[in-house]
C-alpha cells in the first residue's frame, strides 16, 4: 500500500512536472516565432519607409511623379498597393536596369510561382505610359508579411484617410502598417506599423492657400525701398499653413531674383 502510495504521488509530480516543461518550451517558440516575423517585417519595412523618403517629383509633370494609392482588403489581410517615383535602389535586383536611375515602383501584395501570398514589387521607367506596363510581372520579395496597409493625413481635416485623390502630388506624412499571420488560429494578426515623413512633399502638394496683407505688402515694399534692391514691386506677404512653408520661401526667393 505504501509503495502504491509512493508511486502514484510520483506520477502526479512528473506529469506536473512535464506539463511545465512543455508549456515552456511551446512559449519559448513561440517567442521565437513572433521575433522571427518581427524582424522580417522590421526589414521590409525600413525598405518601404527608405524608399517612401527617396521620393522625387516634378513640377512640370505632376501627373508622371504623383503619390497613387488603391485602398483595397482581401480576406483578413488589408492588400493595398501604393506607387510613387523614387531614385532609391529598395527592392530592386542588384542587375535591375532601374538601379541608381529614377523609377516608378509599385508595392503591394501579390503570389509568387507557389501560390503564396507576401508584398510584391514592380518597377517601369517613370515617365512611361502605364498602360504599356500594366501586365508586366512583378517579384514577390516577403511571403513572411500578407499584409499591406497605407493610409495618408489629411492636413486639414487633421485625421488620417484611407484614400488619396490628389494624384498629382505627394502626400506629406503616410502611415504604414505589415500583418503577418498570428502565432496561433484565432489569435491577432502580428502587425508593424510606421509613419513617414515625405521631405518633397510640402513643396509640391499645392493645398497652401494664400492670403494678401495690404499693410504687411505695404510694409514689405517700405522694407524693400529702404533696403535700395531697386525692385518694382516688394515680395507679398502671405498667410501659409505650416505645411507650406517650404512654398513661401521658394516663392520668396523667386520673386527677389
Amino acid at each position: 500500500m505504501e509503495i502504491l502510495i509512493a508511486l502514484t504521488i510520483m506520477s502526479i509530480a512528473m506529469s506536473v512536472v512535464i506539463a511545465a516543461f512543455v508549456a515552456t518550451l511551446r512559449g519559448w517558440q513561440k517567442s521565437g516565432d513572433f521575433i522571427d516575423k518581427l524582424h522580417h517585417g522590421d526589414f521590409v519595412m525600413e525598405q518601404l519607409v527608405s524608399a517612401t523618403r527617396s521620393a522625387a517629383t516634378s513640377r512640370n509633370r505632376p501627373d508622371m511623379y504623383g503619390f497613387w494609392l488603391e485602398d483595397s482588403h482581401e480576406g483578413e489581410f488589408p492588400t493595398d498597393e501604393v506607387s510613387f517615383v523614387t531614385t532609391g535602389n529598395e527592392f530592386l535586383p542588384r542587375d535591375s536596369v532601374f538601379a541608381n536611375a529614377m523609377h516608378r515602383i509599385f508595392i503591394g501584395i501579390g503570389k509568387n510561382d507557389d501560390g503564396e501570398a507576401g508584398v510584391s514589387v514592380r518597377v517601369m521607367p517613370h515617365l512611361a505610359e502605364l498602360e504599356d506596363w500594366e501586365d508586366e510581372e512583378g517579384w514577390v520579395i516577403s511571403t513572411t508579411v500578407k499584409g499591406l496597409e497605407c493610409r495618408v493625413y489629411n492636413m486639414q481635416e487633421e485625421e488620417w484617410e484611407d484614400e488619396w485623390e490628389d494624384t498629382n502630388s505627394i502626400p506629406s506624412l503616410v502611415e504604414y502598417t505589415l500583418s503577418m499571420e498570428p502565432l496561433e488560429k484565432h489569435e491577432d494578426l502580428v502587425q508593424i506599423s510606421r509613419v513617414v515623413e515625405i521631405p518633397v512633399a510640402p513643396a509640391v502638394d499645392g493645398a497652401v492657400a494664400f492670403e494678401d496683407e495690404p499693410e504687411a505688402e505695404e510694409a514689405g515694399q517700405e522694407a524693400g525701398g529702404n533696403a535700395g534692391e531697386g525692385r518694382e514691386e516688394a515680395t507679398p506677404q502671405a498667410i501659409v499653413n505650416g505645411a507650406g512653408m517650404e512654398e513661401t520661401i521658394r516663392r520668396t526667393r523667386e520673386n527677389d531674383k
